[in-house]
């Protein structure tokens, strides 16, 4: 009997990692998101956006797949105003539940005091952005990230499925050549971040983000690529 065959009689919510990549590797975005509300629950599912120049995307489809999902955004404290006002563009356009988390108000005050993005940028950044999601991340089974291996190395070497501590990393753009992925933001007339028209390829905070092709604007100075919300692992205490 074949795997195809031998597969759909599993409890799919058991299934290991290697058999999810086997089930969703193939799949475009949209058949991937559909089948996983099929697998998991609504509320086992996590999905987060930073409203970047590639975050657009991933917001249409969960609007076109699921709109009542909530949609998680980090607000930092040290966003541009533009992404800001794009948040609320987005939120007027599309009908989805954004909700905004924030850092504890000490450690963020120490931060932007001491000014630690210069010399601890990896400490700033978790305080900043990875802390204020800790606690949503343990109720979840599957986290919904919008990283496309043509980004960065590090993007280039994972798999549909990853597993990241005790939650599963899902991504469904990460296969989507950057050529596609234009394309179908020009078909579909998708609202672009602002920034991104003035040569930022990529977007986060502003004392860690300058103009620069893809994420060559990141952490430029710092020997740094990501933020840690995509190699950091959560365990449940």
């Amino acid at each position: 009997m074949t795997l195809e065959k031998v597969i759909p009689y599993l409890k799919v919510k058991k299934l290991d990692r290697w058999a999810l990549n086997y089930r969703f590797d193939k799949l475009e975005a949209i058949e991937g998101l559909r089948k996983l509300y099929k697998v998991f629950n609504e509320d086992e599912i996590l999905v987060t956006t930073s409203f970047g120049t590639k975050s657009i995307y991933l917001i249409h489809l969960i609007s076109q797949v699921n709109p009542g999902q909530k949609i998680y955004f980090v607000d930092t404290g040290f966003h541009f105003k533009e992404t800001l006002r794009y948040k609320e563009m987005i939120e007027d356009i599309y009908d989805v539940n954004i909700i905004s988390l924030h850092p504890d108000e000490e450690p963020h005050r120490l931060t932007e005091e001491e000014e630690w993005w210069n010399e601890h940028p990896k400490m700033c950044c978790t305080i900043n952005k990875i802390a204020p999601l800790d606690h949503i991340v343990m109720q979840h089974k599957v986290w919904v990230s919008s990283l496309m291996a043509y980004q960065t190395s590090f993007r280039a070497g994972l798999q549909m499925f990853e597993k990241q501590g005790d939650i599963l990393k899902y991504h469904p753009l990460l296969h989507l050549p950057e050529a596609k992925f234009n394309e179908e933001l020009d078909k579909l007339k998708l609202p672009m971040h602002p920034l991104a028209h003035v040569g930022y390829g990529s977007i986060g905070c502003t004392h860690c983000t300058i103009k620069g092709e893809g994420r060559a604007g990141r952490w430029s100075d710092r020997g740094q690529t990501e933020c840690g919300l995509h190699v950091k692992y959560y365990t449940k205490k």
